[in-house]
C-alpha cells in the first residue's frame, strides 16, 4: 500500500489575492451554479433600486422562476450588508409578488450577528448565507463557496379537524 502525498490547503482572503468585490461579482455572474443553489441563471448585476442602492446580483431558477437577490461583501458580514440584503429582497418581492424570492448574502466570513438576525427573522425572510474563500493548495488557487446557513423551511401545514362552531360556543368562550 502506497501513501499518497496530501498537501495542506491555505485559505486566503480575496483582497490579499489582488481581487475585489467586482471580480467576485463577475465570477458569480458568469457561472451562478458555483454558489451551490441549483442551476441558476444570471439576470442582471448592479440593479439600481428605487429606494437607493444597487443589488449586486439578481439570479433566477429557470425551472420555477424563483428569484435570488444576492448581496456581496468582502470580509466579515456587517449590519449594513445584512440590512441591504433583506431590503433588496423585500424590494424585489414587492415588484414580483407572485414569485418565490430568497435573500442571499455572500461574504468571506459569516459572523454570529448574521446568525442572530436569521434566527430572529425565523420564517419571515428566506435567507441564505454563503462563505466565499480562495483556497490555495501548492501554487494552485481556487474560489470556493460554502453554504453556512439556509433559514428557509417549508412551513408545515397542521391538519386540524374541521369543527363547526355555533353561537353558543363563541358566547361560552
Amino acid at each position: 500500500m502506497t501513501m499518497e502525498s496530501v498537501e495542506t490547503a491555505k485559505v486566503l482572503t480575496i483582497r490579499e489575492c489582488g481581487y475585489d468585490e467586482y471580480w467576485l461579482r463577475d465570477r458569480i455572474f458568469d457561472d451562478p451554479t458555483q454558489l451551490g443553489l441549483g442551476d441558476l441563471q444570471a439576470v442582471t448585476k448592479e440593479k439600481r433600486q428605487s429606494q437607493g442602492g444597487r443589488l449586486d446580483l439578481f439570479l433566477k431558477n429557470p425551472e420555477d422562476d424563483s428569484m435570488f437577490e444576492v448581496e456581496l461583501q468582502l470580509g466579515a458580514t456587517d449590519e449594513s450588508h445584512i440590512i441591504r440584503t433583506i431590503e433588496y429582497w423585500d424590494n424585489m418581492k414587492r415588484k414580483w409578488p407572485n414569485r418565490s424570492h430568497t435573500a442571499v448574502l455572500v461574504a468571506e466570513e459569516i459572523t454570529n450577528r448574521f446568525f442572530n438576525v436569521v434566527h430572529l427573522l425565523g420564517l419571515a425572510v428566506p435567507i441564505i448565507g454563503i462563505k466565499a474563500n480562495i483556497v490555495q493548495i501548492g501554487s494552485v488557487k481556487g474560489l470556493y463557496f460554502t453554504k453556512v446557513v439556509d433559514s428557509y423551511e417549508e412551513p408545515e401545514e397542521e391538519e386540524t379537524p374541521q369543527q363547526a362552531y355555533d353561537e353558543k360556543h363563541w358566547i361560552d368562550k
